[in-house]
């Protein structure tokens, strides 16, 4: 966002400058490494370095054994609402952090928010969204910064921008600070790898589309490394593209938020439009093939660590440390895509169930008289058993797959004598309207005989009208999580691979019902009533017990303490 006022926080960054602040090296001539991975290896360096020194203050320990109960209630809370695993932890912290500032009242006027901070962290741990024992406390007193910020920015929150309303501002509030929080205790240091494939891609790729400004290319590039590799979601990116608009939000005082609330209607507009891009989904297919080589590379690093450079300087080395890593990735691969498989399966039953106690069945009952068990059967069974049937189709990469990875790598660490860029571009043409009016023509009649088929032969299994309609929601809603699970199983795929015939007609066949379910997934989303029944009937008082037998644990350990450690 350029700004006459040269006072004005909103401004356009140069491309180098991130949330981490990439420390530039002068280029040499005879160096092996690539200048982009020069960088990487520079900030890597220093913050592995930093991580070192420990906290004079000692870390988070909670209990294992309360922690057990809230991995439990976790698991259960994530099966109900299905989210992308990338952004659980994000998730997770927003709804804790949401139930924790609605139980102290903390958006009321001269309300304390000390404490929430500590619960958060704990709450954390307890569900292994972070690791025991490894958080500083300093952490404590940091992200109740954060929080304080936030809420200091609803409480004065007093111009909104057009066209939205009061709680759309404070989801994407909540969305922003929960991204925030996330960023702060993330051990992971997710940017400094986004920094590393954004610098790749510029150095290798020359996007040629003269209707979009050169800023405009350069957020857009930064977004769809993260839609590919990073797999964030929009509260994350937004989190992101606020401190590049924003430089000082990440340290504001309150002085910093009084001028962000007097630009917050602009500053909004400038990240959705960023956000809303027309061409994002190109772009982001455009990405989403080279992000595996990155997510590889990522691996080796972190167990690496300082002994990085180290492994880089011998490509011989380097090369056989990618193919180990690949293999692993790929046996995990397999047991994550059994994972969703069992997950959504494990949704798609209850909600049916639930579904058929609660509407199904005694609509049966007003309407017929009795219950037709045939299609009730079928309507429970039949969708997670399509589903266990697709998932077990699923394949995952092989060994042309891992040399591919290998090459791309080499890219991205080594220099490369030929240094010319490769041109792209993302604008569509006008494309042929006959055609165009004829394939959407083809897709209608496709549309009408696939669902006027089933339904069709679903009434001469006897179904009702409504039963139909709830048959076709859930296939729709299995389908489009088979899809899903595919998708992560392709993830570490270099090439999507040709298809044959009967994947096209597989396709074919399914796509209406993937529209369908896209849609209804959506919808489902905003009412999902399960998760406000374990949000305030069983979270809040679930977690008030483990916090008070958290204490209590505490007490009695430090009794012991007392007991053994006092001289006779």
């Amino acid at each position: 966002t350029k700004s006459e006022n040269k006072s004005d926080p909103v401004r356009e960054l140069p491309r180098q400058e991130m949330n981490i602040q990439i420390e530039k090296k002068e280029e040499s001539v005879d160096s092996l490494f690539s200048p982009f991975m020069e960088d990487f290896l520079t900030n890597f360096e220093k913050i592995l370095s930093k991580g070192k020194d420990s906290s004079p203050e000692g870390s988070i320990k909670v209990s294992e054994v309360l922690g057990s109960i809230a991995r439990l209630y976790e698991r259960i809370r994530t099966t109900v609402e299905y989210k992308g695993e990338h952004v659980l932890r994000r998730n997770a912290i927003e709804r804790i952090l949401k139930r924790l500032i609605w139980e102290k009242g903390s958006l009321t006027p001269n309300i304390e928010t000390g404490g929430i901070s500590e619960i958060l962290l704990r709450e954390l741990i307890w569900a292994r969204y972070l690791s025991n024992d490894t958080v500083s406390k300093t952490k404590i007193a940091e992200v109740e910064k954060i929080i304080d910020k936030y809420i200091f920015l609803l409480r004065n929150l007093d111009s909104l921008p057009e066209s939205t309303t009061a709680g759309t501002i404070r989801s994407w509030i909540w969305g922003v600070a929960s991204s925030e929080i996330e960023d702060s205790v993330d051990p992971s240091n997710r940017e400094l790898y986004v920094a590393l494939m954004h610098g790749w891609f510029f150095a290798n790729f020359d996007w040629k589309d003269k209707n979009t400004s050169d800023h405009e290319k350069d957020i857009q590039i930064y977004l769809a490394v993260h839609r590919a590799f990073t797999k964030s979601d929009e509260a994350i990116m937004r989190y992101h593209l606020l401190i590049r608009e924003f430089p000082k939000w990440g340290s504001a005082d309150k002085d910093d938020v009084y001028n962000f609330l007097n630009h917050f209607p602009r500053i909004y507009d400038e990240i959705e439009k960023h956000i809303n891009y027309s061409g994002k989904l190109a772009l982001y297919r455009r990405l989403q093939k080279h992000s595996a080589a990155f997510e590889i590379f990522r691996t080796i690093s972190q167990e690496e660590n300082l002994k990085l450079k180290k492994l880089l300087t011998d490509k011989k080395e380097f090369e056989t440390k990618i193919r180990e890593v690949c293999e692993h990735k790929y046996q995990l691969i397999k047991r994550k895509v059994n994972t969703g498989i069992v997950r959504s399966i494990i949704y798609i039953f209850i909600s049916k169930v639930i579904f058929a106690m609660l509407l199904e069945i005694p609509f049966e009952i007003y309407r017929y008289g009795d219950i037709r068990y045939i299609p009730l059967f079928i309507n429970i069974g039949f969708p997670p058993f399509l589903m266990w049937i697709i998932g077990i189709s699923i394949g995952v990469p092989g060994a042309r797959n891992t040399q591919l990875i290998v090459e791309k790598l080499n890219s991205v660490v080594y220099q490369r004598e030929n240094k010319e860029k490769n041109i792209f571009s993302i604008e569509r043409g006008t494309g042929n309207k006959f055609l165009a009016n004829t394939f959407s023509l083809i897709y209608a009649i496709l549309f009408v005989l696939v669902f006027g088929g089933i339904s069709y032969l679903l009434l001469k299994l006897n179904f009702s009208f409504f039963g139909s309609v709830v048959f076709f929601v859930f296939m729709s809603l299995v389908l489009l999580f088979v899809y899903r699970v595919r998708f992560n199983a392709t993830q570490l795929k270099v090439n999507s691979g040709e298809e044959d015939i009967l994947s096209h007609l597989f396709s074919y066949l399914t796509l209406p019902f993937l529209n369908f379910g896209f849609y209804l997934s959506k919808g489902l989303a905003k009412l999902n009533f399960l998760t406000i029944l374990l949000d305030f009937l069983i979270e809040a008082p679930l977690k008030s017990i483990i916090e008070i037998f958290e204490e209590w644990t505490s007490f009695i350990r430090e009794k012991k303490e007392q007991v053994v450690e006092t001289p006779d």
